[in-house]
């Protein structure tokens, strides 16, 4: 495969720029501030004949784009690229992984389809590609994870796969397909991986890795070990959705979704977890999850080995990591960007809320915490007002769709 020529981004240390709809002003370094945004998803062809030939083909319906994900990857020379993903929850999305130019189009910057056009499954007829994507992970090893579902809305085409790609060349690495035994296919759609490097450069060989999966729809977790080629499932009933909490309301909108295991984040020693339709966050350690033999007679094993923390009262989607052991993530009602360093009791003494917009933070999808060049740990997140699509009342004269980032050098 011919590398794909690097679409790099170049951003100030401190400040981003204006991108979409019109330049967006820069805030303090400390508070969050929007990288790029979108009234409605703008798609890029290398060609315009492949651009015709997705439209023919109703493979290029703009309307029908949520980004779910962002990854930033950092260059040594303090430009960047920014990833992000979008599912196909229906058809009439062109490719599900893309990079974000720096070229505006009239709704917000121009995507292009990574790795290239021609890896991405339009209809479901070749396994061999790129189906739909929720997540993805970088890793230290400068390696892209990709889980890859399989389906194009509720038709599943395709095993789940996780495909690993090397950044340095844009090639695929290896590519893991989930056995039957780790999901139901009818039932199981796997959206986040959360990546342990055992190993890393330039010491290790960044072989020793293990990847664990959230299943949302059947309630499941699936560890898969890197080095082994093996994967195994994990069952608890926390992992399930609370009824309680499948109502959800966002800036005064309500929807219902009883969606499971969702948001994973890891500190090398636990895995921390929650469902989306669930107020609390739950723990299980990671040298019980790798030991493959713990799982192999029953998914459900080790109940007691899963500890809920507490409670902080609304859902939240994703959550993300930093080096210092804080977990973020972005509550629903009321809308706020909260921290909790993992060796602190989870409760109201310790969930730090941090200044941000809340009409800019309306269904955080998405959210990775990353170095930049400096050396500095970024938190960086997607909003995509998930609760208007799921109402029918997104406005695409609105801004829709947003990146964003937050610098942590002030967290404790």
């Amino acid at each position: 495969m011919v590398p794909l020529q690097i679409l790099v981004i170049a951003f100030s240390l401190t400040l981003a720029p204006g991108y979409g709809a019109g330049a967006v002003v820069p805030r303090s370094v400390n508070t969050v501030e929007t990288v790029a945004e979108w009234l409605q998803l703008e798609y890029g062809f290398a060609t315009d004949q492949d651009r015709e030939n997705a439209e023919a083909a109703g493979n290029l319906v703009p309307a029908n784009g949520t980004p779910i994900d962002v990854q930033p990857q950092y260059f040594s020379n303090g430009t960047m690229r920014l990833f992000t993903t979008i599912p196909r929850f229906v058809s009439g999305v062109p490719y599900t992984l893309a990079t974000v130019s720096a070229t505006n189009g009239t709704n917000g910057p121009l995507l292009q389809p990574y790795p290239s056009y021609d890896w991405h499954n339009d209809n479901g007829d070749d396994c061999d590609r790129i189906t739909s994507v929720y997540r993805v992970s970088i890793t230290e090893c400068n390696q892209m994870w990709v889980m890859d579902t399989g389906a194009i809305g509720t038709t599943k085409y395709c095993t789940p796969q996780l495909l690993q790609f090397d950044l340095n060349t844009d090639t695929l690495l290896h590519r893991y397909r989930f056995p039957n035994n780790t999901y139901t296919p009818d039932a199981s759609l796997f959206i986040t991986p959360s990546v342990l490097v055992q190993d890393p450069a330039p010491e290790g060989s960044c072989n020793s890795t293990m990847v664990y999966v959230a299943d949302v729809t059947f309630h499941g977790l699936v560890v898969y070990d890197h080095e082994a080629q093996t994967s195994w499932r994990v069952e608890n009933r926390f992992m399930y959705p609370n009824p309680d909490y499948g109502k959800h309301t966002i800036a005064n909108e309500t929807f219902y979704l009883m969606d499971g295991m969702f948001a994973l984040t890891n500190d090398k020693s636990n895995l921390y977890f929650h469902p989306m339709a669930t107020a609390s966050e739950f723990a299980v350690p990671l040298s019980e999850l790798n030991n493959q033999t713990n799982w192999a007679n029953n998914p459900e094993a080790l109940p007691e080995q899963f500890t809920e923390l507490g409670s902080r009262g609304s859902e939240c989607a994703a959550s993300a990591i930093d080096g210092k052991n804080n977990i973020y993530c972005v509550t629903f009602n009321p809308i706020q960007l909260i921290m909790w360093n993992v060796n602190s009791t989870y409760d109201s003494e310790n969930l730090v809320v941090l200044p941000a917009e809340a009409d800019e933070l309306q269904f955080v999808s998405g959210m990775k915490v990353v170095e930049n060049a400096a050396g500095q740990e970024e938190l960086w997140l997607i909003s995509n007002r998930f609760q208007k699509i799921a109402e029918g009342t997104l406005d695409f004269s609105e801004v829709n769709f947003r990146i964003l980032r937050r610098n942590l050098d002030d967290v404790q």
